[in-house]
């Protein structure tokens, strides 16, 4: 069980590749992250062209829940044109989290590398919807809060840009925290029968019964924690494309 969480957090490369002197060899991250993509590039077409049906249903309800409770509220009417991106976003961190949990695969929103290019995307939404909605003057112009006093423009323009960066920054580090904590609390608390073991055999006996009762209410609580950092992280996308788009 031990090895199993380490090696969640180890990049074993199944394929060592270079190209003009980079490193882009295909690790266990990589290979699951493409895996999944792979899959939803078939799963998401099919499914849309379903006529009907209780899967019908289902698909549409989880639609109009993206529409309705994350980017209606929260960018507007003319969000609508994103809702396909918000839908994609989240099933993509909800297939993330949960393969995770299986055995043998990987938890690819552990990895910092994983979570930031999937910020960065977030960013690139952010930016270039920002843009199509107020043009290039009007993104520009919303890094300076209206009513500013023409001496304190280059600061505050250096501050709301630097406020977009942290956005951004904020969204990897959160998701990957996250998703690291629980292995990192279930290695705690293995850890425990061991420091007991030491003492004596049968404290380490004695302590694995708790123990293994806390892992087993971990691991139901990750179950809970994979879907809310998912939506979590949809959700702050979802307001900050909200925010950028408004600003004035």
């Amino acid at each position: 069980m031990i090895q199993e969480l380490l090696e969640h957090h180890i990049l074993d490369h199944i394929v060592d590749i270079k190209l003009f002197g980079f490193d882009i060899s295909l690790t266990q991250h990589t290979f699951f992250m493409l895996g999944i993509s792979v899959c939803l590039l078939i799963l998401l077409p099919f499914l849309a062209n379903i006529k009907s049906g209780r899967l019908k249903t289902l698909i549409e309800s989880f639609v109009v829940f993206v529409q309705d409770n994350i980017v209606l509220p929260n960018i507007g009417p003319h969000g609508k044109k994103l809702v396909p991106f918000f839908c994609t976003l989240l099933i993509f961190l909800l297939f993330a989290n949960y393969l995770g949990m299986m055995p043998e695969a990987r938890t690819i929103t552990s990895n910092i590398s994983v979570t930031a290019g999937m910020a960065i995307a977030s960013f690139m939404c952010i930016v270039f919807f920002s843009i199509k909605e107020n043009g290039v003057g009007g993104f520009i112009k919303s890094f300076v809060p209206g009513g500013v006093p023409w001496w304190l423009i280059p600061m505050m323009f250096t501050l709301e840009v630097f406020s977009l960066i942290i956005k951004t920054f904020v969204l990897a580090i959160r998701l990957f925290a996250n998703m690291t904590a629980g292995h990192i609390i279930l290695l705690g608390l293995f850890s425990f029968i061991f420091l007991m073991g030491e003492k004596a055999i049968w404290e380490g006996y004695v302590s694995s019964i708790p123990v293994l009762g806390m892992t087993l209410f971990v691991s139901i609580l990750e179950l809970l924690v994979a879907a809310i950092q998912a939506y979590v992280f949809t959700l702050l996308t979802a307001i900050f494309v909200g925010l950028q788009s408004h600003s004035h």
